[in-house]
């Protein structure tokens, strides 16, 4: 039985990563070439959009095949569909969960200050500076709430909420390592975050909360830690 459980446990890992590497995946490998080619153009942002918009229609339960579209669409957990009663949903601990996500993000963003600005070399234009602004933080907060507080908790909430919760914070966590071993005295943080993420998801029934603060603190993350509040740097002088 354990051994069942644990196998059914990394399937739904692994299934739950394939999603974000497709959700994710376009972009980091589009925007290094939108870099050296056609900078002027945010060509690499439009087409991360599409293909980003065409996933999230699929998981949402567009497309075939017809038999899993109800499962996908229950899966994702893009609308609420059934959960806590309404007047729960936002209730304090609701709000008290939202705060305790601002203090995290904050602390994030102080722990990772101090940095020099990004090589504007790297950054060629304006237009792919604001793309990179922009895009960054947008698919990684649709992308991984997708995958990670959608596809893999949803999936992952058979083995009971506690289980799902803890697994997918993680393997959450642990994804940030591709960033680099510098991030490790961060994990600790990433799984509490992805915990919030979870618990919001439990009481209003929607991965859409998660996706707006996800997106907002990355967003904060990029202009405060990498940026030091300095937004000209987003006006290439060249």
């Amino acid at each position: 039985m354990t051994h069942s459980r644990n196998w059914g446990i990394a399937r739904e890992v692994a299934l739950g990563l394939g999603v974000a590497i497709l959700g994710i995946g376009p972009w980091a490998l589009l925007a290094p070439l939108n870099a050296r080619i056609r900078p002027d153009l945010p060509w690499a942002a439009a087409a991360t959009l599409i293909l980003l918009a065409l996933l999230a229609w699929w998981l949402a339960g567009g497309g075939p095949p017809r038999a899993s579209r109800d499962a996908r669409w229950r899966t994702l957990r893009l609308w609420s569909a059934g959960g806590p009663e309404r007047a729960h949903r936002w209730s304090a601990e609701t709000w008290m969960l939202i705060l305790v996500f601002v203090a995290l993000t904050a602390a994030w963003i102080g722990l990772s200050g101090g940095r020099p600005l990004p090589d504007g070399s790297q950054y060629p234009t304006t237009a792919f500076r604001i793309s990179a602004f922009v895009m960054t933080p947008l698919v990684a907060g649709v992308a991984e709430e997708m995958a990670y507080r959608g596809f893999m908790f949803s999936r992952l909430e058979r083995f009971g909420p506690e289980t799902a919760m803890v697994v997918t914070s993680a393997v959450f966590a642990a994804a940030h390592l591709v960033h680099g071993l510098g991030v490790l005295v961060l994990l600790p943080g990433f799984f509490l975050i992805s915990l919030i993420y979870c618990a919001l998801v439990r009481r209003t029934g929607s991965i859409l909360p998660g996706m707006a603060l996800h997106m907002l603190g990355d967003a904060a993350y990029l202009l405060f830690a990498v940026l030091g509040g300095n937004i000209g740097w987003l006006f290439a002088t060249s």
